[in-house]
C-alpha cells in the first residue's frame, strides 16, 4: 500500500512537473522560435554530457542508503565526491573558457559551470531523498524546481535578458531546490568512513554506463543533429520529444518507486517477491504511450501547432519518437530491476550496447538521410531502433538472472483494444470539427475520456488497482 501510494503520488509530481516543462518549452519556443530553442537544446546537451560522472555518483548514493533503514555516510561521501569533480570541471572551463564562449557564439562560459555545478549540486540531494525511500517527496521537489523555472525564464526575458535568461531560470531553481534537499538530508551530513566512499566506487564502476544510457536517449541525437542541420529543425525535434515525455511518465513514477523496494527485496533474498512487482509494473508502463501512439497519428500535427505553425514539420517524427520512447519505457524497466537487485554487471553491458548502437545508428542514418533533406528522420529512426536492442537485450538478461517474468499480455492487449476504439471516435470527429488548436485539446479531452472509460470497464486488474489506491 504504501508503494502504491509512493508511484501515484509520485505521478501526480510528475504530471505537474510535465506541465511545467511544457511551459517551459512553450515559452523558449514562442519567444525565441525554433532557433533559439535548438540553441539553449544544444547547450543542456553538451552539459549533461559533462555531468555524467556526477550522475553515477546519485545512482550509488540512492542504491547504498536504500539497502538499510540505519543513518550511513554514503550521502556525505557522494556529496564531497561530487565538489571534488565539480571543481576540477570548473578549472577546465577557466582555463578554455574563451574557446568554449567562441563554440557556443555567446559569453556564457561562466554560466555553463554555474549550470552544470547547481544542476549535480541538485542531483546528489535527490539521490539521498530517494535512497531515504521519500520518492514522491523528491518528485515534488523536482515539480517545484520546473515551476520556479519557469517563472524566472519569464522574469527574466521580460527584464531583457533574451536567450540568457533561459540559462539564469535553470541556475536559480535549481540551487534554490538543491538548498531545500540539504537541508532536509542535513542528519546525513556525517563523516564518511573510507568504506562508504568504497561502496560508492564498486557500484559506479558498472552503473556509471547506465547514466551514459540515460543522457544518450535524450541528447545524442540532438548532438549528431547539430552537425548537420539547423537550428530550428532542432528546436521542433526538442519540442516533440519533449511531448512523447508526457506519455512515459507513469513509467517514470513506477521505475522512481521500485528501484528503493526491489533493492531491499535483493538484499533480503527475496526473489519472487521482485518478480510479482516487476511484473505488476508492466501493466501500468505503456497506460498512457499505446494510446499517445494512436491519438499521435490522428491529431499530431495539431497538437505541435501550440509550440508554433512551423513545429507542425515534425508530426510524423512524434509518431516515430512516441513508439522509440515506448520501447525505450518497458526496457527501463528491465535495468532499473537489474539495477536494483544489484546486478550492475548486466546493466553495464547492456547499456554499452545500447549507447554503441544508439551512436553508430545516428551518425549513419542522420548523414543518409541528410542527403535527402531528412537528417531528424535519421535520428527518431536510429532512437527507435536502438531502443527496441535495449528492450530486447534487457529483458532476456533479467529473465536470465532471476527466472521467467509474466508479461501481462491480456491487461496490455486490452488498452490496445481501448485506443483503437479511442482512435476511431477522435478521427470520426476530426470530421466534423474545424482544424484549430482549441478543437484539438478538446479532442484530447475526448479521446482520454473514451480510453479511460473502456480500459476501466474492461480491465478488472487496472480497475481493482485504482480502487485500492483511491482507499489509501
Amino acid at each position: 500500500m504504501r508503494r502504491d501510494r509512493s508511484a501515484v503520488l509520485h505521478f501526480a509530481s510528475q504530471v505537474v512537473r510535465s506541465i511545467a516543462g511544457f511551459g517551459t518549452t512553450l515559452f523558449a519556443a514562442q519567444y525565441f522560435g525554433a532557433s533559439g530553442l535548438g540553441i539553449y537544446s544544444e547547450l543542456l546537451a553538451v552539459l549533461f554530457w559533462v555531468k555524467l560522472p556526477g550522475n553515477s555518483i546519485r545512482t550509488a548514493v540512492s542504491k547504498r542508503m536504500s539497502e538499510s533503514e540505519a543513518v550511513t555516510g554514503h550521502f556525505a561521501a557522494g556529496a564531497l565526491t561530487i565538489l571534488g569533480y565539480g571543481t576540477a570541471v570548473g578549472l577546465v572551463i577557466y582555463l578554455f573558457e574563451t574557446r568554449i564562449n567562441e563554440y557556443f557564439g555567446v559569453e556564457v562560459a561562466a554560466l555553463a559551470f554555474l549550470l552544470l555545478a547547481t544542476n549535480m549540486f541538485l542531483d546528489i540531494t535527490r539521490g539521498g531523498i530517494e535512497g531515504a525511500k521519500r520518492v514522491a517527496l523528491s518528485g515534488w521537489l523536482n515539480t517545484l524546481e520546473s515551476i520556479i523555472r519557469l517563472l524566472a525564464q519569464i522574469g527574466f526575458a521580460l527584464g531583457g535578458a533574451m536567450l540568457l535568461s533561459l540559462v539564469y531560470g535553470h541556475v536559480l531553481s535549481m540551487a534554490a531546490i538543491a538548498m531545500v534537499g540539504l537541508y532536509l538530508l542535513r542528519e546525513r551530513l556525517t563523516i564518511p568512513s573510507l568504506s562508504e566512499f568504497g561502496d560508492l566506487r564498486r557500484f559506479t564502476q558498472y552503473s556509471w554506463l547506465s547514466n551514459v544510457e540515460g543522457v544518450a536517449i535524450n541528447w545524442l541525437d540532438l548532438l549528431v543533429l547539430g552537425y548537420f542541420v539547423t537550428d530550428d529543425f532542432i528546436g521542433i525535434y526538442t519540442a516533440v520529444w519533449t511531448l512523447t515525455g508526457f506519455l512515459a511518465l507513469a513509467g517514470k513514477s513506477i521505475s522512481s518507486t521500485l528501484f528503493p523496494e526491489l533493492s531491499q527485496l535483493g538484499s533480503d533474498g527475496r526473489i519472487s517477491k521482485a518478480r510479482e512487482l516487476i511484473s505488476d509494473s508492466l501493466l501500468f508502463t505503456g497506460i498512457f504511450l499505446i494510446p499517445g501512439l494512436f491519438g499521435g497519428a490522428v491529431i499530431g500535427d495539431q497538437l505541435l501547432r501550440v509550440y508554433g505553425a512551423e513545429f507542425s514539420r515534425g508530426a510524423l517524427i512524434l509518431l516515430v519518437l512516441i513508439l522509440a520512447r515506448t520501447m525505450h519505457t518497458f526496457g527501463r524497466q528491465a535495468i532499473n530491476a537489474l539495477n536494483g537487485l544489484d546486478y550492475p554487471q548486466r546493466t553495464f553491458r547492456i547499456n554499452a550496447l545500447f549507447i554503441s548502437a544508439n551512436l553508430v545508428l545516428n551518425i549513419s542514418l542522420v548523414f543518409v538521410f541528410d542527403q535527402y533533406g531528412l537528417g531528424w528522420y535519421g535520428a527518431a529512426i536510429a532512437t527507435l531502433l536502438s531502443s527496441c536492442i535495449y528492450f530486447a537485450a534487457g529483458w532476456v538478461a533479467l529473465s536470465a538472472e532471476i527466472g521467467d517474468i509474466p508479461f501481462p499480455v491480456t491487461g496490455i492487449g486490452k488498452q490496445i483494444v481501448s485506443s483503437v476504439v479511442m482512435t476511431a471516435v477522435v478521427y470520426t470527429l476530426t470530421l466534423f470539427v474545424p482544424d484549430t488548436l482549441l478543437s484539438a485539446v478538446g479532442l484530447v479531452f475526448v479521446g482520454a475520456a473514451v480510453y479511460g472509460s473502456l480500459l476501466l470497464a474492461i480491465s478488472s486488474p487496472i480497475r481493482e488497482k485504482l480502487l485500492r489506491v483511491a482507499d489509501l
